[in-house]
């Protein structure tokens, strides 16, 4: 496919520099986190994808064209238009100025119009002309369940950690200190075409350290009885997602037990939900007033509680969410948190932090499974999210069950790891000097 990618290559007529300026954050925001003080990473723009685009169309299937009616930066954005076939359609920059990506993650501002009709969008470096490339993904459709971070109609910021590419081809591997081609594909599912509108390519400097939050989910018993001691024995804080009406219930943690966590260990306690909610689609499954109960109890039960720093942030139930439901918590919350599988970690300071994606470990998630991904957020110094659920004595029963000693295992290679360990409140309100200032992998 890259072969004939290249014959049907049309040179763009000349390339545009644009100089860095600071980041607009996450485009789908209203409500930023309350932070006085920022963390400001150097961003350096790319190509805002409008009527100075360097980009061509690249490939002989789907179409492009510049849309000066729907943007959100420049004087207009890039429109990619599949086939319908599943035949993957590509925008292309190439032989532009040398970027050094070996401190910097890539942002990319996207909207797509039917997700539902979506396969992947993927990101292409080369530094040779495309002779040799790796391909990152960006954004997946429904057909991969825990891997959507995109909703239809949406205009969204989506960060891209290097260092692990999904894959790689050509000659040999990208040299990061010099990528010189860019490129954009988009593939749509087979059942009709998918439009993709394309409004920003950036990069953003990578933090000095990888960091890694642990979560606990729905705040089961376990956690209290097997996982908050082996991180105490290595001072490690993390948190805890509570379901409210289940505190104290059999099975879940107490008040008393999330208070000492808080005050003795440095935990947060963040909302997850209000009430055992049916079935699974969580958050997206309620109308707007059963929607605003819910999101107003569990963050007044957290407040009454005495938990206000972790007030601010909510795990989305199963990770759920849609443009409605996000309208919602921008309103009441500083960020929020799904899960995803196919996509990478996150990267601090997050592209959107409404959208914080995260990896939920199952019972099939083994200590070097999990090793692997902390020492990847190492090499990449992104910012990798383990959502935990319960913790036990013994063999799992249960996809969401964890063995304790299988967490010990995993606690000890973190102790060693060369990343911070911060609880989530903690890294979203994160001042600059935040990664540095944690020595030996761990934050105290």
């Amino acid at each position: 496919m890259l072969a004939a990618m290249i014959r049907t290559h049309r040179r763009p007529d000349g390339w545009l520099t644009v100089l860095a300026f600071a980041a607009i954050g996450a485009v789908t925001a209203q409500v930023p986190p309350p932070v006085s003080v920022p963390y400001a990473p150097a961003v350096e723009v790319i190509d805002l994808f409008d009527g100075a685009t360097a980009f061509d169309h690249q490939s002989a299937a789907g179409v492009s064209s510049g849309d000066v009616d729907d943007f959100v930066r420049g004087d207009g954005s890039l429109r990619v238009t599949t086939d319908g076939a599943a035949v993957q359609t590509n925008v292309r920059a190439r032989e532009l100025p040398p970027r050094d990506l070996r401190d910097a993650h890539v942002r990319l501002v996207l909207k797509v119009d039917r997700v539902d009709l979506l396969d992947e969008v993927v990101l292409y470096l080369s530094s040779d002309d495309f002779a040799s490339y790796e391909t990152y993904r960006v954004a997946r459709g429904p057909g991969a369940p825990d891997d959507t971070l995109v909703d239809s109609g949406a205009w969204v910021s989506v960060t891209v950690p290097l260092g692990t590419p999904l894959a790689r081809g050509g000659l040999g591997p990208v040299d990061l200190a010099r990528v010189t081609g860019w490129q954009v594909g988009v593939v749509d599912a087979g059942a009709g075409p998918v439009t993709v509108w394309l409004n920003g390519l950036e990069t953003i400097a990578r933090p000095t350290r990888g960091v890694v939050t642990l979560v606990f989910d729905d705040a089961r018993d376990g956690v209290a009885r097997y996982a908050r001691p082996v991180l105490d024995r290595f001072g490690m804080r993390a948190s805890v997602a509570v379901i409210s009406d289940l505190v104290a219930a059999p099975g879940f943690m107490t008040l008393p037990e999330l208070q000492a966590a808080v005050r003795y260990s440095g935990w947060d306690v963040v909302a997850h939900q209000a009430t055992a909610l049916a079935g699974d689609t969580g958050f997206v499954g309620l109308d707007d007033a059963a929607l605003a109960a819910e999101l107003d109890a569990v963050r007044a039960w957290l407040v009454a509680h005495g938990f206000a720093s972790g007030a601010a942030h909510v795990a989305y139930p199963y990770g759920a969410f849609d443009e409605r439901v996000l309208e919602h918590v921008r309103a009441r919350f500083a960020s929020g948190r799904t899960i995803v599988r196919g996509l990478g970690h996150e990267t601090w300071p997050p592209a959107d932090p409404y959208r914080i994606r995260a990896l939920s470990v199952a019972d099939f998630d083994g200590p070097a499974e999990l090793r692997a991904e902390v020492d990847r957020a190492s090499r990449e110094r992104s910012w990798l999210v383990l959502v935990f659920h319960q913790i036990v004595d013994g063999s799992p029963r249960h996809p969401t069950e964890y063995a304790a000693d299988d967490f010990a295992a995993v606690v000890a290679h973190l102790a060693s790891a060369d990343v911070d360990v911060r609880p989530w409140s903690d890294v979203v309100h994160a001042r600059g000097t935040a990664h540095a200032a944690a020595p030996h992998g761990r934050s105290r």
